[in-house]
């Protein structure tokens, strides 16, 4: 059994998750932003006229006094919203990371862990101090253009993508914490999962097993050199915004698998002894994942998706083409030009993939 399908509805439902709790912490500062600026713009063209026009004088300081008080004024205390939401998380993550084993729901997969807790005090008092910076600068205009005083708030701006990105990161790291004590709780390993159009750092985690509480190596890369990390990755968020996942791993050995935890035959008799049909379901499950782990090599699989995402140039509008051409003239050279090579995990490339990769490299862009 793949057991992939499974990882692909839970990462859908955990972004759906994301999105709305974005919505819910962000959404009242961009609202306030859009009607500033309709505010802005419609009281420019009232008192001075044209955009390009030049306001100076007592009309202008007196425009730009009320326009700083109403930046200062949006406010930004989301780090108790944030906090709630980065709890929520924990526990989707805890209980898609049991499901992904055959396991019950953790009953208590601990609270935000401190780490991200500081990153989320980090990302708002960054947002404070953009506004302020906005502010200041805009205090310091004598005479202006519209386009001069949107240059200047635009800065103020700046706080509604830090929040998010922040908000952003610190549920999907407390997403992965649960999970990670999902895995704790059962014994298990950890597997990096990354999106197909990850960036070529990610990618190069893709597949990789740790111990629950392992860590894992920050220096791999499709690309030349990856970008620094700070600390020790236990697992994503390796960057802002990142929306890699973890899941558990029982192992792909028979033995191994049906083994990890404890005997699952002897302890479903013992609750069917014991009349207790709840832990005997669950002991079925888990000996149901432990089967399906051990038929299927995940990690392996999870690597051939990386490298056949690095040739077909897939990524998102934030990473650039040339860092995937050079990352996948890289691997087509560990590859090689004979008839069976493989690639570094082993995948026996298809002619037609190499080809098309080849072509993309010489000409300088990948075709979609």
């Amino acid at each position: 059994m793949d057991p992939r399908e499974l990882i692909r509805r839970h990462d859908k439902q955990a972004q759906d998750a994301e999105d709305a709790a974005v919505a819910e912490i962000v959404g009242p500062v961009e609202n306030a932003f859009t009607a500033l600026w309709r505010w802005l713009l419609r009281t420019w063209n009232r008192l001075f006229g044209k955009p390009a026009d030049i306001a100076n004088g007592k009309p202008l300081r007196s425009f730009l006094d009320d326009l700083i008080e109403r930046i200062v004024g949006v406010g930004l205390d989301p780090v108790d919203a944030m906090l709630h939401h980065a709890q929520r998380a924990r526990l989707l993550g805890a209980d898609q990371g049991a499901r992904e084993i055959g396991l019950p729901t953790l009953a208590d997969p601990g609270e935000v862990e401190r780490g991200t807790r500081e990153a989320i005090e980090r990302g708002v008092r960054w947002a404070q101090e953009k506004l302020e910076t906005g502010a200041a600068e805009l205090d310091r205009l004598r005479d202006a253009t519209l386009d001069q005083v949107l240059a200047r708030a635009s800065v103020a701006r700046q706080a509604n993508a830090i929040l998010e990105r922040t908000a952003r990161t610190a549920w999907n790291a407390e997403l992965n914490a649960g999970i990670r004590e999902a895995a704790k709780a059962s014994g298990a390993r950890l597997v990096w999962v990354a999106e197909r159009d990850a960036c070529v750092d990610c990618l190069a985690q893709s597949g990789q097993v740790i111990d629950w509480d392992g860590q894992f190596n920050p220096a791999r890369t499709f690309g030349k050199k990856a970008r620094v990390f700070h600390g020790a990755l236990h697992g994503p968020p390796r960057h802002p915004n990142c929306r890699c996942r973890v899941t558990p791993w029982l192992g792909h050995d028979t033995e191994g698998a049906l083994s990890v935890t404890h005997d699952w035959a002897d302890a479903i008799k013992e609750a069917e002894a014991k009349g207790d049909t709840v832990a005997a379901d669950a002991a079925r499950r888990a000996a149901a994942a432990a089967a399906d782990s051990a038929s299927f090599d995940l990690p392996a699989s999870l690597r051939r998706e990386a490298e056949r995402s690095i040739l077909r140039g897939d990524k998102l509008p934030s990473e650039s083409e040339n860092i995937r051409l050079r990352a996948a003239d890289r691997l087509l050279a560990r590859i090689g030009s004979g008839k069976n090579s493989r690639s570094p995990s082993g995948w026996q490339v298809p002619a037609s993939v190499k080809k098309r990769a080849e072509k993309a490299v010489q000409r300088g862009r990948f075709t979609r």
